[in-house]
């Protein structure tokens, strides 16, 4: 089972185990596939978020990683190295 993590002091800061934060590549809500999706009432939303750098999707409620979307896994590469 893998968990992502907080940035220090900041719990709002998330930091994916590939290293991405959401002053770099950043999350987006998502539906259980890692396709973005707006978290809107009645939209599907459940509470997901994908890295947009390494396409981990991510539990907002347990910060546990849920799955991957296929496209994104294989880039894991902080964006500068791409």
């Amino acid at each position: 089972m893998e968990i992502i993590s907080h940035e220090d002091h900041d719990e709002t800061a998330w930091v994916c185990l590939c290293g991405n934060t959401p002053h770099m590549d950043g999350f987006a809500t998502c539906n259980e596939k890692g396709e973005e999706i707006e978290p809107v009432i009645g939209g599907g939303w459940t509470s997901l978020y994908v890295c947009n750098r390494c396409g981990r999707i991510i539990d907002q409620d347990n910060l546990q990683v849920v799955g991957r979307k296929p496209e994104l896994g294989a880039q894991s590469a902080p964006s500068g190295n791409r």
